[in-house]
């Protein structure tokens, strides 16, 4: 028979690794745009799906508005593991895997349907498995949606009417190469700036989906919005690979989970707010005007040298995946 205090030991012991194994994690979400934006919205139903997932173990805190950072500083947090989510646009993770770039080539997705199919499917898990290596886990594509023009100086009507305009570009070379393709003066800076610069007449434009043009209330400072519908533009769902090596197995899975369930609550906000917002907009005074088919194919025309450029920048093999992808999507 054991002695009693050895009993007592090893009970003492396995009631220590229980209760390390119940432990509260704690755990930060930044996102560069306010509370009433999609991309926000998703991160809180991310964190109320974990916490639900994980009997309230993990609980993860949401900082709305850039309160941690730009896009790029929470990028580079996440690397150095002293945050553990975000959901920058793709675009910026481009500066990181330039196999990313091929997301935002101009005019390639014509649906949101198409652009589902692509990132949902084997092209889109074959991005998110290229992030390990650079200290980021992709756990699922949200959505900021179909970006367009708004400026100050006149519609957008025709390419030419981008000329000499001041253009406020996401931080990333593709959208300041697809602006000077089209004659406008690309300047990059943070979201988080650009009220300030448009305000101050620093710049004279900006592009960007319905959703980030109310949330941010670039009504107030900007007159005309046009339909270029140049970019499709998704968000990575992203944690720190230092802080995901740290969870247990099941709770990778729960986390996994619950961004698969925050990915369709995420998708549907954005497509519902987009819908409703182009008549908001007009309501608040900014002038709306459709871009002819016609003229957003001219547009797309003069871009072919930047869309072959970041084609080879991105690797072939990749474009060509990316095409591919693209074309099975639209088949019925």
């Amino acid at each position: 028979m054991r002695p009693f205090w050895r009993i007592a030991l090893a009970a003492t012991a396995i009631a220590a690794s229980a209760l390390a194994g119940a432990q509260e994690i704690k755990a930060r979400f930044g996102t560069s745009l306010p509370d009433s934006h999609p991309q926000t919205l998703g991160a809180r139903k991310f964190a109320e799906r974990v916490e639900a997932r994980t009997a309230g173990r993990i609980k993860i805190a949401v900082y709305s508005g850039g309160q941690l950072g730009s896009d790029l500083q929470m990028q580079a947090a996440l690397q150095g593991g002293t945050q553990e989510f975000a959901a920058p646009s793709t675009a910026t993770l481009a500066g990181l895997v330039k196999d990313f770039g091929v997301l935002g080539l101009p005019f390639s997705f014509a649906s949101e349907r198409e652009a589902d199919a692509v990132l949902d499917g084997p092209f889109g898990r074959k991005l998110l498995g290229r992030l390990p290596e650079r200290g980021l886990v992709g756990l699922a594509f949200w959505e900021n949606g179909f970006r367009n023009v708004t400026n100050n100086k006149r519609p957008i009507e025709r390419a030419e009417d981008l000329a000499g305009l001041k253009v406020r570009t996401m931080q990333n070379s593709l959208y300041i190469d697809m602006f000077s393709g089209l004659g406008a003066n690309a300047v990059p800076m943070a979201v988080t700036e650009l009220f300030t610069a448009l305000e101050s007449r620093a710049v004279d434009a900006q592009e960007n989906p319905y959703t980030v043009v109310h949330a941010q209330k670039f009504y107030d400072v900007q007159k005309y919005l046009s339909t270029t519908g140049h970019a499709y533009d998704a968000l990575a769902l992203i944690a720190s690979k230092k802080f995901w090596d740290r969870l247990s197995p099941a709770d990778q899975q729960a986390v996994q989970a619950a961004a698969a369930e925050a990915t369709a609550y995420e998708r549907a906000a954005s497509r519902a707010l987009n819908a409703q917002l182009r008549a908001e907009l007009a309501r608040l005074g900014m002038q709306i005007n459709d871009v002819a088919p016609e003229e957003r194919a001219r547009m797309r025309t003069r871009l072919q040298p930047v869309i072959a450029k970041y084609t080879t920048g991105a690797g072939e093999d990749t474009a060509r995946e990316f095409f591919a992808a693209i074309e099975q999507a639209r088949r019925p």
